[in-house]
């Protein structure tokens, strides 16, 4: 990617230019019509493009389906962050809050019907996914703290959904001693947290058990033929598929994947994760996921986790929907590599150093672990998901809040591009139009 002519594109139908792939690169996308190579060709019923949250899950619901021939491509986690690959994932992680609780809709039924998933899918898949420690959002009086507090009450007295108000969480979660809260309200039922790297695995073994092909491989190029899709892969292999679903998440944008540029920011996103001891982590692993409204912009927080390499892990991240010192905008393909990779955000590192000292000024840390990814950042607010032209789908622009509703738009991506309409239930399609730029 990025290397070699690209020549700007008035839709589909065009070709995007050539493009010299290192290996380990992610799938370069060059549509065009008209070509077939005379290879040997592997034949499937859909192709998905992109390997992470969505593209995965909707591997999983397309495997569902008898009599599919499937395979999801795309490059799986790195062992180390090298700005080599063009692309990365916002899955390498093992906490994000999930939650049922809102006021919009399309958010409620996503991550309603994601949650409602989760038992099937462990049970296939062997594969922790949620932890149901609940969820909690506490602070001070502010226009915005007040007025979702007002809002979360409202939608669990509509629904009885079970909640707590506390007036202060002084003693309430062992270890967390949170200054200038004056209210609080806690959701145990169908929140808490999920390891999205293990939802990423999950949904990918149980595909794969049920005849997915998964294959790891770079693409080259799609070519659209009158009813059906060719693939070129790096290494020369070719693919044939009546169908393609597109998930190429932040990196979706650079490649000339769409008929135009998708409407979308991209936002350095950065966390950091504090270690604590084994001891530390028996006596404050009841602690729920939290957003601390103290003051603005508002800061989030993951209970202790244990993380893969063994270590136990309390997560800091900073407010999506608000400016901060963390966040910023990032424009060009290696400004996003770049952030990927860099070793070290000093300004963050003392930001959330601070937080975490106001927050649990009780606990020694043992080490602290900067992350970084990206997020898409769509115009509407909402996902992007839908036809990109007949026998193509596309889903893309997370907003920093879908990891808790990957499993239920993997269905609506599978649904849809099967039945070759919009198979959203109560959601409307137009909620989710694709928007491009001028």
């Amino acid at each position: 990617f990025g290397v070699g002519r690209q020549k700007r594109s008035s839709g589909i139908n065009a070709e995007y230019g050539d493009f010299q792939l290192n290996n380990g690169r992610f799938p370069a996308l060059k549509l065009q019509r008209g070509w077939l190579s005379h290879k040997m060709v592997e034949n499937y019923d859909v192709c998905v493009v992109g390997a992470g949250t969505f593209g995965s899950c909707a591997a999983y619901h397309l495997s569902q389906k008898a009599g599919l021939r499937i395979c999801l491509l795309g490059p799986g986690e790195p062992t180390v962050k090298d700005s080599s690959r063009a692309v990365f994932g916002c899955h390498y992680d093992e906490g994000r809050i999930t939650r049922t609780l809102s006021t919009k809709k399309t958010e409620l039924i996503l991550a309603l019907q994601s949650t409602l998933g989760y038992a099937k899918l462990e049970a296939e898949s062997g594969i922790k996914v949620f932890n149901e420690v609940g969820y909690a959002n506490i602070g001070a009086p502010n226009d915005f703290f007040d007025k979702t507090l007002e809002e979360s009450i409202s939608f669990c007295d509509s629904r009885g959904l079970p909640y707590e108000l506390l007036d202060d969480v002084a003693g309430r979660w062992e270890g967390f001693d949170p200054q200038g809260v004056e209210k609080a309200m806690f959701v145990r039922e169908k929140g808490g947290h999920i390891s999205i790297r293990n939802l990423v695995k999950a949904t990918q073994k149980v595909a794969i058990q049920n005849g997915v092909v998964r294959k790891e491989d770079v693409v080259n190029s799609i070519s659209k033929e009158e009813d059906s899709y060719s693939i070129e892969l790096e290494g020369g292999a070719m693919i044939n598929c009546g169908k393609v679903c597109i998930t190429t998440g932040s990196f979706t944008g650079f490649f000339n994947l769409l008929p135009g540029i998708p409407d979308m920011k991209l936002m350095g996103h950065t966390v950091m994760k504090f270690e604590i001891d084994a001891e530390t982590f028996e006596r404050c692993k009841s602690l729920p996921s939290v957003i601390v409204c103290t003051e603005l912009p508002y800061i989030y927080l993951l209970p202790p986790i244990r993380y893969p390499n063994g270590k136990y892990y309390i997560k800091l991240g900073p407010s999506v929907w608000f400016d901060n010192p963390v966040t910023r905008e990032l424009f060009t393909h290696q400004d996003v590599l770049d952030y990927y990779c860099q070793e070290d955000h000093p300004l963050a590192r003392e930001y959330f150093t601070e937080k975490f000292n106001q927050l649990f000024p009780s606990i020694t840390v043992q080490s602290t672990v900067l992350d970084h990814c990206v997020m898409a950042m769509t115009v509407t607010g909402r996902q992007y998901i839908g036809f990109v032209e007949p026998g193509c789908f596309a889903a893309f622009g997370g907003n920093g809040v879908s990891a808790k509703m990957g499993l239920e738009i993997g269905r609506i991506v599978a649904d849809s591009v099967v039945a070759g309409k919009w198979m959203g239930g109560d959601l409307d399609e137009n909620d989710f139009k694709i928007i491009y730029k001028d």
